[in-house]
């Protein structure tokens, strides 16, 4: 392309980028969100996008620290925030830290409540029947139905382990 074509597309990117602004708002206006719902409109996968921006990123440092000059710290922190497989910011890493900590002591407590309730001893129950000669042989037969229901209510109360 030649020198007076490249003058000739500035006024003209500049107006379009202008344009854009009006419509949309600034790049500085949008959100995240907004972001990657206007890349999806235009056909444009978000993800490539971050993976593409990554690896030249990535690629730059490399030549930095092939200079032997350090890398700045705005493109540490782009990498760190584009970087593949860890979520988004810094905030939304601590935000999953804690929600897998919480979870976990969540799981911690429900064992040990299992652990407890099966070192409780089983209950059982003794009948002893004083005055046998005063109860009808239907009141025995209550009495057993009775200790009978209790003990089926123990047992699915307890874990199946067998304990």
């Amino acid at each position: 392309m030649s020198e007076q074509k490249e003058k000739d597309l500035f006024p003209q990117n500049a107006r379009l980028a202008q344009l854009s602004d009006s419509l949309y708002g600034s790049p500085s206006q949008l959100d995240a969100g907004e972001a990657r719902e206007l890349l999806r409109r235009a056909g444009i996968d978000p993800e490539d996008v971050k993976a593409r921006l990554y690896r030249k990123f990535d690629a730059l440092a490399k030549e930095y620290a092939a200079a032997g000059r350090p890398v700045p710290a705005l493109l540490k922190q782009a990498l760190s925030d584009l970087r593949p497989g860890v979520p988004g910011s810094p905030k939304e890493r601590a935000l999953v830290r804690e929600a897998r900590a919480v979870i976990r002591s969540v799981i911690d407590h429900a064992q040990r409540i299992q652990e407890r309730l099966a070192r409780l001893p089983r209950v059982t129950l003794a009948t002893a029947y004083r005055n046998k000669k005063e109860l009808s042989e239907r009141d025995k037969k209550l009495l057993d139905d009775l200790a009978e229901d209790l003990l089926k209510r123990n047992n699915r109360s307890r874990p199946k382990d067998g304990r």
